[in-house]
Protein backbone atom coordinates (compact mmCIF):
# COMPACT_ATOMS: atom_id res chain seq x y z
CA UNK A 1 0.00 0.00 0.00
CA UNK A 2 1.46 3.27 -0.93
CA UNK A 3 0.02 5.84 2.13
CA UNK A 4 -0.05 9.16 -0.19
CA UNK A 5 0.08 12.52 2.40
CA UNK A 6 -3.51 13.48 0.27
CA UNK A 7 -6.53 10.71 0.40
CA UNK A 8 -9.49 11.85 -1.62
CA UNK A 9 -10.98 9.01 0.03
CA UNK A 10 -10.24 9.69 3.77
CA UNK A 11 -10.78 13.12 3.53
CA UNK A 12 -14.67 11.93 1.72
CA UNK A 13 -14.76 9.72 4.54
CA UNK A 14 -14.00 12.23 7.14
CA UNK A 15 -16.93 14.81 5.32
CA UNK A 16 -19.36 11.60 5.87
CA UNK A 17 -18.62 11.81 9.94
CA UNK A 18 -19.31 15.18 10.03
CA UNK A 19 -22.90 14.87 8.10
CA UNK A 20 -23.37 12.18 10.69
CA UNK A 21 -22.55 14.56 13.47
CA UNK A 22 -24.68 17.09 12.14
CA UNK A 23 -27.60 14.56 11.42
CA UNK A 24 -27.66 13.02 15.10
CA UNK A 25 -27.35 16.49 16.61
CA UNK A 26 -30.25 18.11 14.22
CA UNK A 27 -32.35 15.11 15.58
CA UNK A 28 -31.49 14.98 19.33
CA UNK A 29 -29.88 11.77 18.79
CA UNK A 30 -26.85 13.02 20.50
CA UNK A 31 -28.55 13.18 23.63
CA UNK A 32 -29.52 9.65 24.25
CA UNK A 33 -32.90 7.36 24.84
CA UNK A 34 -33.74 4.21 26.75
CA UNK A 35 -35.63 1.50 25.54
CA UNK A 36 -37.46 -1.57 27.55
CA UNK A 37 -33.75 -3.18 27.94
CA UNK A 38 -31.94 -0.28 29.06
CA UNK A 39 -33.14 -0.17 33.04
CA UNK A 40 -31.68 -4.75 33.19
CA UNK A 41 -28.58 -3.32 31.97
CA UNK A 42 -27.95 -0.74 34.73
CA UNK A 43 -29.68 -3.55 37.15
CA UNK A 44 -27.21 -5.77 36.69
CA UNK A 45 -24.21 -3.84 37.13
CA UNK A 46 -25.40 -2.63 40.60
CA UNK A 47 -26.47 -6.36 41.58
CA UNK A 48 -24.84 -7.96 44.64
CA UNK A 49 -24.70 -10.77 42.61
CA UNK A 50 -24.03 -9.34 38.78
CA UNK A 51 -22.70 -12.89 36.90
CA UNK A 52 -26.42 -14.45 38.24
CA UNK A 53 -28.75 -11.81 36.35
CA UNK A 54 -30.36 -11.52 32.89
CA UNK A 55 -27.60 -9.12 31.87
CA UNK A 56 -24.33 -9.13 31.56
CA UNK A 57 -22.94 -6.25 33.94
CA UNK A 58 -20.64 -4.35 31.53
CA UNK A 59 -22.34 -1.99 29.45
CA UNK A 60 -24.10 -0.83 32.86
CA UNK A 61 -20.69 -0.24 34.42
CA UNK A 62 -19.37 1.24 31.07
CA UNK A 63 -22.17 3.39 30.91
CA UNK A 64 -21.91 4.68 34.29
CA UNK A 65 -19.01 6.05 33.23
CA UNK A 66 -20.43 8.46 31.40
CA UNK A 67 -22.89 9.55 33.39
CA UNK A 68 -25.66 6.95 32.43
CA UNK A 69 -28.21 5.81 35.33
CA UNK A 70 -31.70 3.92 35.61
CA UNK A 71 -32.98 7.13 34.92
CA UNK A 72 -30.03 9.31 32.97
CA UNK A 73 -28.88 9.00 29.72
CA UNK A 74 -25.75 10.82 30.48
CA UNK A 75 -23.52 11.31 27.72
CA UNK A 76 -23.33 7.68 26.14
CA UNK A 77 -24.85 8.20 22.89
CA UNK A 78 -22.30 10.85 22.14
CA UNK A 79 -19.27 8.76 23.65
CA UNK A 80 -21.06 5.97 21.45
CA UNK A 81 -21.17 8.11 18.45
CA UNK A 82 -17.33 8.93 18.76
CA UNK A 83 -16.47 5.68 19.39
CA UNK A 84 -18.33 4.40 16.06
CA UNK A 85 -16.67 7.09 14.14
CA UNK A 86 -12.94 6.15 15.21
CA UNK A 87 -13.84 2.53 14.57
CA UNK A 88 -15.10 3.03 10.75
CA UNK A 89 -11.63 4.87 10.98
CA UNK A 90 -9.94 2.08 11.57
CA UNK A 91 -11.59 -0.06 9.22
CA UNK A 92 -10.49 2.09 6.81
CA UNK A 93 -6.74 1.86 7.63
CA UNK A 94 -7.15 -1.42 8.25
CA UNK A 95 -7.93 -2.26 4.92
CA UNK A 96 -5.51 -0.01 3.47
CA UNK A 97 -3.11 -1.62 5.68
CA UNK A 98 -4.47 -5.49 4.74
CA UNK A 99 -3.65 -4.20 0.93
CA UNK A 100 -7.21 -3.27 -0.49
CA UNK A 101 -7.40 0.09 -2.34
CA UNK A 102 -9.25 3.18 -1.33
CA UNK A 103 -12.15 3.19 -3.11
CA UNK A 104 -12.56 -0.36 -1.46
CA UNK A 105 -11.46 0.87 1.87
CA UNK A 106 -13.76 3.92 1.35
CA UNK A 107 -17.13 1.75 0.55
CA UNK A 108 -16.34 -0.75 3.79
CA UNK A 109 -16.01 1.93 6.17
CA UNK A 110 -18.59 4.63 4.42
CA UNK A 111 -20.87 1.42 4.57
CA UNK A 112 -19.89 1.30 8.69
CA UNK A 113 -20.17 4.84 9.03
CA UNK A 114 -23.67 5.58 7.99
CA UNK A 115 -25.04 2.27 8.38
CA UNK A 116 -28.44 1.80 9.56
CA UNK A 117 -27.77 0.21 12.56
CA UNK A 118 -25.26 3.11 13.45
CA UNK A 119 -28.35 5.66 12.64
CA UNK A 120 -30.68 3.79 14.91
CA UNK A 121 -28.62 2.61 18.00
CA UNK A 122 -26.35 5.40 18.53
CA UNK A 123 -28.88 7.19 20.16
CA UNK A 124 -29.85 4.36 23.10
CA UNK A 125 -28.52 3.33 25.46
CA UNK A 126 -27.85 -0.24 24.97
CA UNK A 127 -24.58 -2.02 24.44
CA UNK A 128 -25.40 -2.82 20.66
CA UNK A 129 -23.23 0.40 19.27
CA UNK A 130 -20.44 -0.55 21.26
CA UNK A 131 -20.41 -3.92 20.33
CA UNK A 132 -20.56 -3.53 16.58
CA UNK A 133 -17.66 -0.43 17.56
CA UNK A 134 -15.51 -2.72 18.92
CA UNK A 135 -15.89 -5.39 16.17
CA UNK A 136 -15.47 -2.71 13.29
CA UNK A 137 -11.94 -1.84 15.18
CA UNK A 138 -11.14 -5.95 15.42
CA UNK A 139 -12.05 -6.18 12.04
CA UNK A 140 -9.53 -2.50 11.01
CA UNK A 141 -6.98 -4.57 13.12
CA UNK A 142 -7.08 -8.13 11.69
CA UNK A 143 -6.76 -6.85 8.01
CA UNK A 144 -3.74 -4.41 8.82
CA UNK A 145 -2.25 -7.60 10.71
CA UNK A 146 -2.62 -9.49 7.67
CA UNK A 147 0.30 -7.12 5.79
CA UNK A 148 3.02 -7.62 7.40
CA UNK A 149 4.50 -10.77 10.13
CA UNK A 150 5.51 -7.47 12.42
CA UNK A 151 1.62 -5.71 12.11
CA UNK A 152 0.91 -9.29 13.52
CA UNK A 153 2.99 -9.53 16.09
CA UNK A 154 1.64 -6.15 17.08
CA UNK A 155 -2.12 -6.35 16.60
CA UNK A 156 -2.79 -9.60 17.36
CA UNK A 157 -3.30 -9.20 20.88
CA UNK A 158 -5.48 -5.96 20.73
CA UNK A 159 -7.65 -7.47 17.60
CA UNK A 160 -8.25 -10.13 20.51
CA UNK A 161 -9.20 -7.78 23.86
CA UNK A 162 -11.57 -6.19 20.98
CA UNK A 163 -13.13 -9.39 19.80
CA UNK A 164 -13.29 -10.22 23.44
CA UNK A 165 -15.23 -6.81 24.44
CA UNK A 166 -17.35 -7.43 21.25
CA UNK A 167 -19.11 -11.08 22.68
CA UNK A 168 -19.26 -9.55 26.18
CA UNK A 169 -21.39 -6.33 25.42
CA UNK A 170 -23.29 -8.78 22.67
CA UNK A 171 -23.00 -12.65 23.15
CA UNK A 172 -24.68 -12.90 20.08
CA UNK A 173 -21.53 -12.06 18.49
CA UNK A 174 -20.06 -15.00 19.80
CA UNK A 175 -19.26 -16.25 16.30
CA UNK A 176 -16.53 -13.22 15.68
CA UNK A 177 -13.87 -15.82 17.79
CA UNK A 178 -13.38 -17.76 14.61
CA UNK A 179 -14.97 -15.61 11.79
CA UNK A 180 -12.43 -12.84 12.70
CA UNK A 181 -9.84 -15.32 12.75
CA UNK A 182 -10.83 -16.63 9.17
CA UNK A 183 -10.93 -13.41 7.69
CA UNK A 184 -7.05 -12.87 8.91
CA UNK A 185 -6.51 -16.25 7.60
CA UNK A 186 -7.88 -15.28 4.04
CA UNK A 187 -6.36 -11.70 3.63
CA UNK A 188 -2.97 -13.21 4.89
CA UNK A 189 -2.75 -15.61 2.20
CA UNK A 190 -3.60 -13.06 -0.32
CA UNK A 191 -0.93 -10.97 1.34
CA UNK A 192 1.18 -13.74 0.63
CA UNK A 193 2.35 -14.03 4.40
CA UNK A 194 3.97 -17.07 5.74
CA UNK A 195 1.74 -19.99 7.54
CA UNK A 196 -1.28 -17.56 7.48
CA UNK A 197 -3.17 -20.58 8.87
CA UNK A 198 -1.13 -21.02 12.02
CA UNK A 199 -1.15 -17.15 12.34
CA UNK A 200 -4.80 -17.59 12.47
CA UNK A 201 -4.70 -20.08 14.72
CA UNK A 202 -3.34 -18.25 17.19
CA UNK A 203 -5.75 -15.59 16.67
CA UNK A 204 -8.57 -17.36 17.10
CA UNK A 205 -7.05 -18.77 20.62
CA UNK A 206 -6.04 -15.83 22.10
CA UNK A 207 -9.86 -14.14 20.56
CA UNK A 208 -11.15 -17.31 22.63
CA UNK A 209 -9.28 -16.64 26.44
CA UNK A 210 -11.54 -13.61 27.13
CA UNK A 211 -14.57 -15.92 26.99
CA UNK A 212 -12.79 -19.27 28.35
CA UNK A 213 -11.44 -17.04 31.54
CA UNK A 214 -14.65 -15.18 32.01
CA UNK A 215 -16.82 -18.27 32.00
CA UNK A 216 -14.40 -19.89 34.01
CA UNK A 217 -15.25 -17.17 36.21
CA UNK A 218 -18.91 -16.87 36.14
CA UNK A 219 -18.53 -21.40 36.15
CA UNK A 220 -17.09 -20.56 40.21
CA UNK A 221 -19.74 -17.49 41.26
CA UNK A 222 -22.71 -18.90 40.08
CA UNK A 223 -22.47 -22.42 38.42
CA UNK A 224 -22.68 -21.53 35.01
CA UNK A 225 -20.08 -21.49 32.13
CA UNK A 226 -20.87 -19.25 29.82
CA UNK A 227 -20.65 -15.13 29.55
CA UNK A 228 -24.34 -14.84 30.42
CA UNK A 229 -27.13 -16.88 31.46
CA UNK A 230 -29.38 -15.85 28.51
CA UNK A 231 -29.27 -17.94 25.78
CA UNK A 232 -32.29 -20.86 27.28
CA UNK A 233 -35.02 -18.20 27.69
CA UNK A 234 -34.06 -16.56 24.20
CA UNK A 235 -34.19 -19.67 22.64
CA UNK A 236 -37.40 -21.56 24.29
CA UNK A 237 -39.56 -19.94 22.03
CA UNK A 238 -38.69 -21.15 18.76
CA UNK A 239 -38.88 -24.65 20.73
CA UNK A 240 -42.28 -24.30 22.90
CA UNK A 241 -43.62 -22.96 18.75
CA UNK A 242 -42.70 -26.41 17.78
CA UNK A 243 -44.17 -28.66 20.45
CA UNK A 244 -46.68 -30.88 19.44
CA UNK A 245 -48.14 -33.46 21.99
CA UNK A 246 -46.33 -36.39 20.03
CA UNK A 247 -42.78 -34.41 20.35
CA UNK A 248 -43.34 -33.89 23.95
CA UNK A 249 -43.93 -37.63 24.06
CA UNK A 250 -40.71 -37.89 22.46
CA UNK A 251 -38.35 -35.81 24.96
CA UNK A 252 -36.79 -37.18 28.11
CA UNK A 253 -36.75 -36.18 31.40
CA UNK A 254 -36.99 -33.44 32.80
CA UNK A 255 -37.34 -31.54 29.51
CA UNK A 256 -40.71 -33.56 28.95
CA UNK A 257 -42.63 -31.78 32.16
CA UNK A 258 -40.82 -27.96 30.80
CA UNK A 259 -42.63 -28.81 27.41
CA UNK A 260 -45.71 -30.32 28.73
CA UNK A 261 -46.23 -27.00 30.68
CA UNK A 262 -44.88 -24.56 27.74
CA UNK A 263 -47.42 -26.52 25.15
CA UNK A 264 -50.26 -26.15 27.50
CA UNK A 265 -49.43 -22.54 28.39
CA UNK A 266 -48.93 -21.82 24.06
CA UNK A 267 -52.29 -23.54 23.89
CA UNK A 268 -53.87 -21.17 26.44
CA UNK A 269 -52.60 -18.14 24.83
CA UNK A 270 -53.23 -18.62 21.38
CA UNK A 271 -56.94 -19.49 22.40
CA UNK A 272 -57.14 -16.32 24.30
CA UNK A 273 -55.32 -14.80 21.17
CA UNK A 274 -52.33 -13.45 22.53
CA UNK A 275 -50.00 -15.80 21.10
CA UNK A 276 -50.57 -16.35 17.09
CA UNK A 277 -51.32 -19.78 16.31
CA UNK A 278 -49.81 -21.57 13.75
CA UNK A 279 -52.14 -21.71 10.20
CA UNK A 280 -53.52 -23.84 8.20
CA UNK A 281 -51.46 -24.94 4.83
CA UNK A 282 -53.16 -25.74 1.94
CA UNK A 283 -54.29 -29.12 2.66
CA UNK A 284 -56.06 -27.73 6.18
CA UNK A 285 -53.07 -29.31 8.61
CA UNK A 286 -51.44 -26.85 10.61
CA UNK A 287 -48.13 -27.17 9.49
CA UNK A 288 -44.97 -25.86 11.36
CA UNK A 289 -42.72 -26.11 8.47
CA UNK A 290 -44.46 -24.61 5.84
CA UNK A 291 -45.41 -22.12 8.26
CA UNK A 292 -41.73 -21.23 9.39
CA UNK A 293 -40.56 -21.45 6.04
CA UNK A 294 -42.75 -19.56 3.64
CA UNK A 295 -44.77 -17.25 6.65
CA UNK A 296 -41.92 -16.89 8.79
CA UNK A 297 -43.29 -13.26 10.40
CA UNK A 298 -45.95 -14.94 12.13
CA UNK A 299 -43.70 -16.54 14.62
CA UNK A 300 -41.48 -13.21 14.06
CA UNK A 301 -44.39 -11.21 15.24
CA UNK A 302 -45.63 -13.81 18.32
CA UNK A 303 -42.11 -14.36 19.96
CA UNK A 304 -42.06 -11.71 22.72
CA UNK A 305 -45.37 -12.60 23.23
CA UNK A 306 -44.21 -16.34 24.20
CA UNK A 307 -42.01 -15.15 26.29
CA UNK A 308 -44.39 -12.77 28.19
CA UNK A 309 -47.49 -14.84 28.27
CA UNK A 310 -45.93 -18.41 28.16
CA UNK A 311 -42.32 -18.71 29.29
CA UNK A 312 -41.84 -16.18 31.39
CA UNK A 313 -45.06 -17.59 33.71
CA UNK A 314 -43.07 -20.95 34.52
CA UNK A 315 -40.19 -19.59 36.55
CA UNK A 316 -40.58 -20.73 39.85
CA UNK A 317 -40.81 -18.69 42.79
CA UNK A 318 -37.99 -20.41 44.32
CA UNK A 319 -35.71 -20.77 41.13
CA UNK A 320 -33.46 -18.25 40.58
CA UNK A 321 -32.67 -16.92 36.89
CA UNK A 322 -29.55 -19.00 36.31
CA UNK A 323 -31.70 -22.06 37.34
CA UNK A 324 -34.20 -20.99 35.16
CA UNK A 325 -31.98 -20.18 31.85
CA UNK A 326 -30.51 -23.76 32.71
CA UNK A 327 -33.83 -25.26 32.81
CA UNK A 328 -34.75 -23.86 29.42
CA UNK A 329 -31.46 -24.60 27.82
CA UNK A 330 -32.36 -28.29 28.43
CA UNK A 331 -35.18 -28.13 27.43
CA UNK A 332 -35.05 -26.20 23.94
CA UNK A 333 -31.71 -28.44 23.09
CA UNK A 334 -33.59 -31.24 23.40
CA UNK A 335 -36.23 -29.99 21.57
CA UNK A 336 -34.37 -28.64 18.29
CA UNK A 337 -32.44 -32.19 18.63
CA UNK A 338 -35.85 -34.53 18.54
CA UNK A 339 -37.65 -32.68 15.45
CA UNK A 340 -34.39 -31.57 13.60
CA UNK A 341 -36.52 -30.79 10.49
CA UNK A 342 -38.83 -28.28 12.21
CA UNK A 343 -35.70 -26.60 13.46
CA UNK A 344 -34.07 -26.34 9.99
CA UNK A 345 -37.33 -25.47 8.51
CA UNK A 346 -36.69 -22.03 11.41
CA UNK A 347 -33.93 -21.76 10.06
CA UNK A 348 -34.79 -21.73 6.21
CA UNK A 349 -37.37 -19.16 7.40
CA UNK A 350 -35.37 -16.94 9.82
CA UNK A 351 -32.62 -16.49 7.01
CA UNK A 352 -34.89 -15.81 4.51
CA UNK A 353 -36.07 -13.35 6.50
CA UNK A 354 -32.74 -11.88 7.86
CA UNK A 355 -31.15 -11.63 4.06
CA UNK A 356 -34.50 -10.15 2.24
CA UNK A 357 -35.20 -7.32 4.85
CA UNK A 358 -31.10 -6.99 5.19
CA UNK A 359 -31.75 -5.97 0.83
CA UNK A 360 -35.12 -4.66 1.16
CA UNK A 361 -35.20 -2.29 4.00
CA UNK A 362 -31.70 -1.31 4.74
CA UNK A 363 -32.08 2.51 3.58
CA UNK A 364 -27.83 2.36 2.83
CA UNK A 365 -28.52 -0.71 0.52
CA UNK A 366 -31.13 0.76 -1.54
CA UNK A 367 -29.10 4.16 -1.69
CA UNK A 368 -26.02 1.63 -3.11
CA UNK A 369 -28.06 -0.28 -5.39
CA UNK A 370 -29.59 2.82 -6.56
CA UNK A 371 -26.30 4.65 -7.39
CA UNK A 372 -24.93 1.07 -9.10
CA UNK A 373 -27.85 1.07 -11.16
CA UNK A 374 -27.06 4.70 -12.10
CA UNK A 375 -23.19 3.97 -12.83
CA UNK A 376 -24.27 0.70 -14.86
CA UNK A 377 -26.37 2.62 -17.65
CA UNK A 378 -23.36 4.96 -19.04
CA UNK A 379 -20.85 2.05 -18.85
CA UNK A 380 -23.24 -0.10 -20.63
CA UNK A 381 -23.50 2.87 -23.41
CA UNK A 382 -20.27 3.24 -23.85
CA UNK A 383 -19.15 -0.21 -23.56
CA UNK A 384 -16.54 0.55 -21.22
CA UNK A 385 -14.60 -2.33 -19.02
CA UNK A 386 -14.72 -1.78 -14.72
CA UNK A 387 -12.33 0.84 -13.57
CA UNK A 388 -9.44 -0.31 -11.30
CA UNK A 389 -11.75 -0.71 -8.36
CA UNK A 390 -13.01 -3.78 -9.76
CA UNK A 391 -9.50 -5.16 -8.24
CA UNK A 392 -10.93 -5.15 -4.83
CA UNK A 393 -14.68 -6.20 -5.13
CA UNK A 394 -13.85 -9.55 -4.11
CA UNK A 395 -11.70 -8.31 -1.38
CA UNK A 396 -14.98 -6.26 -0.39
CA UNK A 397 -17.47 -9.28 -0.51
CA UNK A 398 -14.92 -10.97 1.57
CA UNK A 399 -14.89 -8.45 4.44
CA UNK A 400 -18.82 -8.09 4.23
CA UNK A 401 -19.73 -11.85 4.55
CA UNK A 402 -17.05 -11.83 7.42
CA UNK A 403 -19.17 -9.58 9.08
CA UNK A 404 -22.33 -11.27 8.53
CA UNK A 405 -20.62 -14.65 9.63
CA UNK A 406 -20.02 -12.79 13.07
CA UNK A 407 -23.68 -11.68 13.53
CA UNK A 408 -26.11 -13.79 11.60
CA UNK A 409 -25.56 -17.15 12.49
CA UNK A 410 -26.81 -17.10 16.23
CA UNK A 411 -29.84 -15.03 15.05
CA UNK A 412 -31.32 -17.27 12.94
CA UNK A 413 -29.89 -20.84 14.53
CA UNK A 414 -31.10 -19.85 18.56
CA UNK A 415 -33.68 -17.39 18.30
CA UNK A 416 -35.49 -14.82 15.53
CA UNK A 417 -34.21 -12.21 13.52
CA UNK A 418 -35.65 -8.92 15.03
CA UNK A 419 -35.00 -5.85 13.13
CA UNK A 420 -32.21 -4.61 15.62
CA UNK A 421 -30.09 -8.18 14.75
CA UNK A 422 -30.87 -7.75 10.71
CA UNK A 423 -29.51 -3.97 10.73
CA UNK A 424 -26.95 -5.54 12.44
CA UNK A 425 -25.77 -8.12 10.32
CA UNK A 426 -26.31 -5.86 7.27
CA UNK A 427 -24.24 -3.42 8.44
CA UNK A 428 -21.22 -3.44 6.08
CA UNK A 429 -23.24 -5.23 3.21
CA UNK A 430 -23.73 -2.34 1.14
CA UNK A 431 -20.31 -1.81 0.62
CA UNK A 432 -20.69 -4.46 -2.25
CA UNK A 433 -22.88 -2.66 -4.91
CA UNK A 434 -21.53 0.64 -3.54
CA UNK A 435 -17.74 -0.55 -4.49
CA UNK A 436 -18.98 -1.99 -7.99
CA UNK A 437 -20.76 1.36 -8.50
CA UNK A 438 -17.41 3.24 -8.22
CA UNK A 439 -15.58 0.43 -10.34
CA UNK A 440 -18.00 1.12 -13.06
CA UNK A 441 -17.38 4.88 -12.62
CA UNK A 442 -13.83 4.69 -12.29
CA UNK A 443 -10.92 5.24 -14.83
CA UNK A 444 -9.15 2.48 -16.49
CA UNK A 445 -5.58 2.03 -16.23
CA UNK A 446 -3.36 -1.37 -16.90
CA UNK A 447 -1.70 -1.59 -14.22
CA UNK A 448 -3.23 -0.30 -10.57
CA UNK A 449 -1.31 0.62 -7.39
CA UNK A 450 -1.24 -2.00 -4.93
CA UNK A 451 -5.11 -1.89 -5.17
CA UNK A 452 -5.16 1.72 -4.71
CA UNK A 453 -8.57 2.14 -6.90
CA UNK A 454 -9.61 5.61 -8.57
CA UNK A 455 -6.01 6.99 -6.77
Amino acid sequence: MKAGARDPWFFALCGAAALLFALLFATGALVGQFNPDTVSYFVAAASGEPWGQVRHPAYGVVAGLFGASETEAGHVALVQTLLHVTASMVLYWGARYGGIGRAGAFALAVAALLSQSGLYHLRLVVPESIANSCLLIAFGMALAASGSRGAFRVLVVPTALFIGATYVMRPSHLPSIVAVAVLYGLFAWRNHQRRPVLRAAVLMLAAALPFLAQSAFRLRAVGDFNVVSFGGYAMSPLAGFMLTPEIVARLPEPARETAQAILTAREKAENEGLVARTPLNSSGDRSFGSAALGYFDIYARSYDDVLQHVIVPLKATNENWVAFNRRLMAFSIATVTTAPTRWAAWAGGATTRLVGRAIVTNAPMLVAGLLLAIAAVPAFLRRRPLGVASSDLGAVCIVALGWLACTAPLTVLVTFPASRYIDTAALLLPAIPLSFAIALLGRQTRQPDSGDALS
